[in-house]
């Protein structure tokens, strides 16, 4: 009778954080003096903030990537006021730069890490968001609106209503290295020299714009989390032909986590664990069972459990593990058929 007894070890699940981003408060600035007479404007800028993200990647002969969490929004609202008895049409040209002037806008991070990442006028991430200062394409083009802004009345200025418009935020994916070991906070501050909001006539874009409004600077801010990805192989024992009492198989799992090491890999009973042992499941009507265990060692001495950091596997400067599989003894003949089991990989850190 033929029987071929596999055992698969399957990922276990691993994880992912959101976070939900609403703009905070803002207070106006005092404006400046306006480049269309009697017109002055004035913005505000939320940060930018992602919260936890995994941008990672590793690869050898795979490539895996984290790409948790790597888009947010922060929010640009503006308005402009006007002390002339008639209203005004003006065209509003807001720029965003880079601190620093680079040309990739990058945020600092622990150990000298960085992350990439761009802002992008459109939701879909095809339009950067640039400066009419700098080379032109640079980051992008910068945002330009025409505002009609109401007469003044019995001397009280008349005021635009506030325009509130998205700023889309995109960390670039895979570009930070497993075995970087540069989890953290990363930050850009953005200065008031790195912002800019010029006004003009209608008509003129921002080409013609020049003054006329105020804008504080804001920050962008990402924190790296610390993850684990794994990967597997079946365990094949191969065809018994009799008692399959005392077979054995290898396989090899590799773990990437993007600090490195520190971490514990730990292996559960799988899905048939019964009378103290685990089991493989199947014969003719899937109801059969051939008792196996798994070890960390070659001499089967050893069983890899997932108890942390009781019979668990600690974490090796190469991070690839083998897996020693063996069927138990006196097992007798069991049904003919295909015998398998799942297994779940932990990673505690």
């Amino acid at each position: 009778m033929i029987r071929r007894i596999r055992i698969w070890l399957w990922l276990g699940g691993l994880f992912a954080l959101c976070q939900w981003l609403a703009p905070s408060g803002m207070a106006p600035l005092d404006a400046a003096q306006a480049s269309v007479a009697g017109v002055s404007c004035s913005a505000t800028i939320t940060s930018v903030t992602f919260g936890n993200v995994d941008p990672s990647y590793w690869g050898l002969d795979v490539t895996f990537n984290g790409n948790s969490n790597l888009q947010t929004t922060g929010f640009l609202t503006y308005y402009c006021s006007n002390t002339n008895a008639v209203a005004k049409t003006i065209d509003a040209c807001i720029s965003i730069g880079n601190p620093g002037g680079a040309t990739q806008r990058s945020m600092d991070g622990p150990r000298n890490g960085n992350l990439d990442y761009q802002l992008f006028l459109d939701v879909n991430g095809t339009q950067g968001w640039g400066s009419k200062y700098n080379t032109p394409g640079k980051w992008g083009t910068p945002y330009v609106r025409t505002v009609s802004v109401p007469a003044a009345l019995g001397g009280v200025p008349g005021t635009s209503p506030p325009v509130t418009v998205p700023i889309y935020a995109q960390i670039d994916a895979s570009q930070v290295s497993y075995n970087s070991n540069k989890t953290g906070t990363y930050s850009a501050l953005y200065g008031g020299g790195d912002v800019a909001f010029d006004t003009g006539a209608s008509g003129v874009g921002c080409a013609g714009a020049s003054g006329g409004g105020s804008i504080g600077g804001f920050m962008v801010s990402a924190n790296m989390q610390k993850t684990c990805q794994v990967t597997t192989s079946p365990m094949d024992f191969g065809v018994a032909n009799g008692d399959p009492s005392g077979l054995t198989a290898t396989t090899t799992l590799t773990v990437a986590c993007n600090f490195h090491n520190g971490y514990r890999v730990g292996l559960d009973n799988g899905k048939n664990y019964q009378n103290g042992s685990r089991q493989l499941r199947g014969g003719p009507t899937h109801s059969d069972y051939v008792a196996y265990q798994l070890y960390r060692d070659s001499g089967f001495n050893n069983v890899w459990g997932n108890t942390d950091g009781t019979d668990t596997q600690p974490s090796n400067a190469s991070d690839s593990y083998t897996v020693y599989g063996k069927i138990a003894a006196n097992q007798g003949m069991p049904a003919g058929g295909d015998y398998f089991d799942a297994v779940t990989v932990y990673v505690y850190y």
